[in-house]
């Protein structure tokens, strides 16, 4: 098996493919390197799809004055690009550590995904699954103070590292979580320091933990 036939077996669109699938799709593949902060995807880019293979992306579209609003972080098995929506697409896709992504052609892709049923219905679940939580996220900024959006926020960047406390990565600083709220750098500092100060979150080293059942109630 090729190192690239095996990162592509890791991909959990592609776990349970026979190895002759794989080797098929892997002949469509292109697989790059890109460094932190290095561009991926921006408008007008055309006729490509993506998935994370390792690191993690993240999409943002700029406003009318120019301040960069992220939509959501994608991590390893992720898709993204020109996913056939009508229009120019006004979504750029960055990565935000050192990251490998695969690409290819999109008439491909999709006759790839009409041939095998078995990623059509996992895609449909993997997409499905990213705009309910943009629906969601768009319905807590119109409804929801400050102070509710950036806890709801923790709690679904948290990653489950007992049964009793979750862990927000030091890779999102204070001004990415802002970018994804749209709110002010300085309103998410003094936040977190308000839940620090009452024992909600502890700080180790540049990452946060916490009990979720003590931030849920704050949510509402």
């Amino acid at each position: 098996m090729t190192k690239n036939l095996w990162y592509i077996q890791q991909l959990d669109l592609f776990k349970e493919l026979t190895k002759e699938k794989l080797r098929q799709i892997e002949s469509l593949i292109l697989m790059k390197e890109y460094g932190k902060r290095e561009v991926i995807f921006e408008p007008g880019d055309k006729d490509k799809v993506f998935i994370v293979k390792t690191g993690q992306v993240e999409l943002y579209q700029l406003s009318p004055t120019g301040k960069k609003v992220i939509i959501e972080r994608l991590l390893p098995g992720s898709i993204f690009g020109d996913l056939g929506t009508e229009g120019e697409s006004e979504t750029f896709v960055e990565a935000t550590t050192n990251s490998y992504v695969c690409s290819l052609q999109k008439d491909k892709f999709f006759t790839m995904i009409s041939q095998y049923q078995e990623l059509s219905e996992k895609l449909m679940k993997q997409l499905f699954h990213r705009l309910l939580k943009v629906e969601k996220r768009m319905s807590s900024v119109a409804t929801d103070s400050a102070f509710q959006r950036l806890v709801k926020l923790l709690l679904s960047l948290g990653k489950k590292k007992s049964d009793d406390y979750m862990e927000v990565s030091e890779k999102f600083t204070h001004e990415q979580l802002a970018q994804m709220l749209g709110i002010s750098r300085q309103t998410v500092t003094t936040i977190i320091n308000q839940l620090e100060r009452k024992g909600l979150i502890t700080r180790i080293q540049k990452s946060l933990q916490f009990t979720p059942s003590k931030l849920e109630p704050l949510t509402s």
